[in-house]
This record gives C-alpha cells, structure tokens and sequence, in this order.
C-alpha cells in the first residue's frame, strides 16, 4: 500500500470523533506525508533539476489547476505553460519512474502525480490523441496488432482470454499475460514461457491485450481504465483467479483495479522458481535450457522499485538455473534503480533524455565487467537493444531478457527491428499508411 494523506472528508471524519489526539495524530500524519521542499527530487533527477523544480511544487500547481471548474480547466493549464512553459517542459520530460522520490523522507512519490498532468495536457490539446496514434491499444489496430497482422504471428494453440470467457468458469483458473512487446515480437519466447505452465500442471489462458501503459502516459486515462475493465470482466467470467504477468509494468498498472477483486497478480518469474523447485522436488526437470552466459548483471525495473519481487525471483533463478554464471550487481539496483528512459512516451517528444538515460545504465552495467544485462521488463530489453543496435561492441553490452536467458531463446533483434521499418514500405505498407495517417 502507498502512504497517503488524509482527504477534506477523511479529515472531517476523524474531528467528528471529537478526539483530540485522534485529530493530533491526523494532522500529524498529513504533515509527515507533505513535501517539505528539501530539493532531495530535484538533486536527484535533471527534469526537475533544470528548471529548479521539486515533486511539491508540481503538487501545488496541479491542486490549483483541479480546484477551478472541471470544464475551466483547460484554460487554466493553457495560461499556466504559457506563464511557465518550464513546467510543461519538465512534466513532458518524465518517465515516472520514480526515481526522484525513491528516497523522499516524507514519502512523496512522484510517479501518479506526475502523470495524472498528461490527462490535463491533453485535455488542453497540449498532447492530441492522433500524436499517439500508434500506441492506440484499444483500437483494433495499433502497432504491436499491425505486427503481428503482417507477419503472421497468432497463438491458434492455446486458449485466448476470450474463449476461456465464453466457455465460462472451469476451463481455466490463470491468465497468463505477457505483455504487447513480448507477445507481438518475441512469440517463441512466449510459447516457450506457455508450454512450459502447461507442463507444471496450471491451466491457463491467453491475452494479447496491452496493459494500457501506453494510452496513460497519452492521458486518456478513461480509455486505459475500459481497456483494464474488458480485460478483468473476461477473467471474472472465465472464473480466473490469478494473473501472471511477464512484465513488472504490467502488474502494476492492474493492481489498483485487482484489489479487492479476487483475483492474485503473481510475477511470473516466482511461478518459475517455485514450480521448477517443485518438479525437481518429484524427480522431473526444470524445464530451462539456459543460454550459456559467463557473467551476468541485473537492470531492476523501475516498476518493481517497491517489492523487488520480480528482481528477487530472477536473481534466484539466475543463481540456480546458471551456477557457473557471476553475478554482479549494478550501482543502482533495487529501490534504487535508474530508468531506461523509455516510460512515459518520452522519446517521442525528447528523444535525448531517452538516449541520455540508456546510456547511463549500459555504461553503469559494463562498468560491472558482466558480459550480460539482464532486464526484467520487455520494454527495458528493447530500448537497451535499440541503443546497442550497430554499436561496437566495446560500447555496447550484451543485453538478455530473463525469459530467453532461462529458455535459451535468444531475441533477434536486428531482424525485429528491421521488420518494423521494411513494413511500412512492403506489400502491406499502403495499408498500414492508410490505418494510421490517412
């Protein structure tokens, strides 16, 4: 649970209970959990750095923008950028990965305020939708569907999210989710990582969907949340009571709307160290086939900044399922994990702070002396691929996810890279040019 301040009503409630210390602890609570402005933030990341910003000054333009009329809001946030066009620049340039406020001693977090002001950008035509046209994931066609459209790839073998809930309750009790990255670009991995919940013994269910990530970070934040909403429905008339996710991003962005639901997010790096321990408890293997590496290190993802339990998981299997393999940890590692630059869509409006942040983390990783990265979100593995694409390799750094590192399934790369260039200009390109920008 996230620390949070008492609302108006919630303050309210506790006088009406006419305590003096009840209201004493209340306030008390409220102040310990209200920015101070020590500028650990603004220390800590150059977005707010340059412009001399702190997390608390953000909070308090964002309260004053919300506390006009909802319909004059727009307005409001037009005159503001135009009074300090700073503000719009930093807010732009995060990634929310909460780094700035991974050490706030008054337990600020940056992450959720920082995107809630996409929305208002949005709303006031600061970010229009058509600019995210691509990442559009609750239309029919976006570019991980268009991908998978034009090569081919389709998962006919196994039980799709939609068919466990039209067969109702019993067919299924997990849904496997991998993620649009992992399930558009890396579908070997993915029946990989399948087949081999099959083999443990865990019946299970498909989804190709996205979490959303990408329509919040456009602040469409309603249509992120119907797109969540489909999704739990299906799993709640499936009767599915637990949802592996490949990703750490992708478990926290359906966190907030599971609680309470019934249903259990599990990473599925734990259900991989858990069952392998158990099939070789009854005499069976593993499973994996590990790719051969000599010495590995550990991109934390900033999503799993709280509990770690992804990075925990994969350290232990790493330290199993590759014994031979040394394992050295990053400067930053853990809560404090830095960012691959990637959240928040912020390439395409600063694509230097992107390629500023990858860099620092592939420098801080072969700084290590490990020949492999391994990254636990998707996201991570392909923008850290991206960076190292046609670098030397005394610059660059080997660069595994932890699914094809216990598989053996290594990612090409190259070839999805140049195959999400060639199909805008091949036989389907007319089509796809048509779909997005005609």
């Amino acid at each position: 649970m996230k620390p949070q301040k008492l609302n108006d009503e919630e303050l309210a409630s506790v006088a009406e209970l006419d305590s003096p210390i009840l209201t004493a602890l209340a306030e008390w609570a409220n102040k310990r959990l209200t920015c101070s402005h020590c500028k650990r933030c603004t220390i800590r990341c150059e977005v707010l750095d340059q412009p001399g910003l702190d997390v608390g000054l953000v909070e308090e333009s964002y309260r004053e923008i919300t506390a006009v009329p909802f319909d004059d809001q727009p307005a409001a946030v037009i005159e503001l950028v135009q009074e300090r066009p700073e503000l719009f620049i930093a807010l732009r340039r995060c990634c929310f990965c909460g780094y700035c406020t991974a050490t706030c001693q008054t337990h600020v977090l940056a992450a959720d305020r920082m995107r809630d002001w996409r929305e208002l950008f949005m709303r006031a035509n600061y970010m229009p939708p058509d600019d995210s046209r691509l990442v559009m994931v609750d239309n029919e066609w976006h570019i991980f569907s268009a991908y998978r459209a034009v090569y081919g790839i389709g998962y006919p073998e196994f039980t799709s999210l939609p068919q466990a809930a039209e067969a109702g309750p019993g067919t299924v009790d997990t849904l496997f989710f991998p993620g649009c990255s992992l399930v558009s670009y890396t579908p070997h991995l993915v029946r990989a990582a399948g087949q081999w919940l099959t083999d443990a013994g865990i019946s299970w269910a498909l989804s190709d969907e996205c979490c959303g990530s990408p329509l919040m970070s456009a602040g469409l934040f309603d249509r992120a949340a119907a797109l969540r909403q489909r999704v739990i429905d299906q799993m709640h008339e499936a009767g599915i009571t637990r949802m592996i996710t490949v990703c750490p991003g992708c478990g926290d962005e359906f966190s907030e709307y599971l609680e309470g639901s019934g249903i259990e997010i599990v990473p599925l790096p734990e259900v991989l160290y858990i069952e392998a321990r158990r099939r070789e408890a009854a005499g069976k293997p593993s499973g994996f086939s590990p790719l051969g590496e000599t010495s590995l290190t550990f991109f934390d993802s900033c999503h799993d900044r709280a509990d770690n339990r992804h990075g925990k998981a994969i350290r232990a299997l790493a330290k199993r399922y590759l014994p031979d393999a040394t394992r050295v940890e990053l400067e930053h590692h853990g809560r404090g994990t830095l960012c691959c630059g990637a959240g928040g869509a912020v390439a395409s409006y600063d694509e230097d702070i992107t390629n500023r942040r990858v860099w620092r983390v592939i420098e801080e990783a072969r700084a290590t002396g490990a020949e492999t990265l391994v990254t636990a979100c998707p996201t991570c593995t392909y923008t850290v691929a991206q960076a190292c694409l046609g670098v030397s390799p005394e610059y660059g750094i080997g660069n595994r996810h932890y699914l094809e590192l216990l598989f053996g399934e290594p990612i090409d790369w190259p070839l999805i890279f140049d195959q999400l260039g060639s199909m805008w200009t091949g036989e389907y390109g007319p089509w796809l040019n048509q779909t997005f920008f005609g």
